[in-house]
């Protein structure tokens, strides 16, 4: 066996089949073995002197490991980037390599989008050999293809996972807007809607209720509103208007569905009402079927707390 063979396998494990013919150079086989395994069917050639495994299964991530590997300077972008970050409700658009001006890595099932600025802090190396576009880079490249109301709700994931601050994305927005820039006009209304002070939000049923509060017309919640129980404990609710000592939980099914949670959820209430706080809670059913109505209610128990 060549010696060269296991650190071959160790680079194609790690980089999803997927090697440049200098990358395997370096790993000792020759220019002259590669094209023969070319030849013989046990290599593919992807794009200009990048290679693929025929024994690994032919992927998206091949695609964006082979553009990578064929220019230095190739970044998975876009809605692309967004789904490998595990941003929520991004739908597949399409496959988005972002590259500067005069850079042509052509590769059938890509779409190459040039940019003159990309600036280093905009991108991040991963081990596999793939590198994508920051969080920060993502969310504004990605906005005109989201729309306002879903790169809202993207950026509160964005800042409540701690992938970056809100001081980052608006830095961002300032370094990269532009008139004729996407996503410019799109991410200048999402931060201009938000006040800076407020928590992120931890989910996309967060970011639905806050929408329609905003759309009532209810004054301005605190999220993730810190209240200070009997016991000592503070306990932060979803949403709350601590003037009037009304709270407002939004139960997300992924987090409430346990014995012990609904325990520990009642027993939180209950103890905030024994200090006058209102907590009425809303279901991820009745967000999804009657949010309006039940915003609704929630303005008329304020407007009863503020007449009172």
């Amino acid at each position: 066996m060549p010696a060269w063979h296991a650190a071959v396998d160790r680079w194609f494990g790690a980089h999803h089949g997927i090697a440049s013919v200098l990358d395997l150079v370096r790993l000792g086989m020759s220019e002259a073995t590669v094209y023969r395994l070319v030849r013989d069917g046990r290599l593919e050639r992807m794009m200009p002197g990048v290679v693929r495994s025929l024994q690994f299964p032919d992927t998206d991530m091949q695609r964006y490991a082979a553009a990578c590997a064929r220019n230095p300077a190739a970044l998975v972008a876009f809605t692309s980037a967004g789904r490998l970050w595990g941003f929520r409700k991004v739908p597949d658009l399409g496959r988005y390599i972002l590259v500067p001006h005069g850079v042509s890595p052509e590769l059938p099932g890509v779409v190459v989008r040039r940019c003159r600025r990309i600036d280093s802090v905009d991108v991040v190396e991963r081990p596999d050999g793939i590198r994508l576009t920051s969080p920060p880079r993502t969310l504004f490249d990605s906005a005109d293809m989201l729309g306002v109301a879903r790169t809202r709700s993207v950026m509160e994931q964005v800042l409540h996972e701690q992938m970056c601050t809100l001081g980052t994305v608006t830095d961002t927005v300032a370094r990269l807007a532009h008139p004729n820039r996407p996503g410019t006009r799109t991410m200048m209304a999402v931060i201009a809607s938000r006040p800076a002070w407020r928590t992120a939000l931890h989910s996309d049923l967060e970011m639905r209720v806050l929408d329609e509060i905003e759309r009532q017309r209810l004054p301005a919640p605190i999220t993730q509103c810190p209240v200070l129980l009997p016991n000592g404990v503070t306990i932060h609710l979803d949403f709350g208007w601590p003037e009037w000592r009304v709270g407002m939980e939004v139960d997300h099914p992924a987090w409430h569905a346990g014995v012990e949670e609904h325990h520990r959820d009642t027993t939180r209430d209950r103890k905030a009402g024994t200090i006058g706080w209102l907590v009425p809670r809303l279901s991820q059913i009745a967000v999804e079927t009657g949010l309006g109505e039940a915003i609704s209610d929630v303005a008329i128990i304020l407007g009863q707390r503020r007449a009172g």
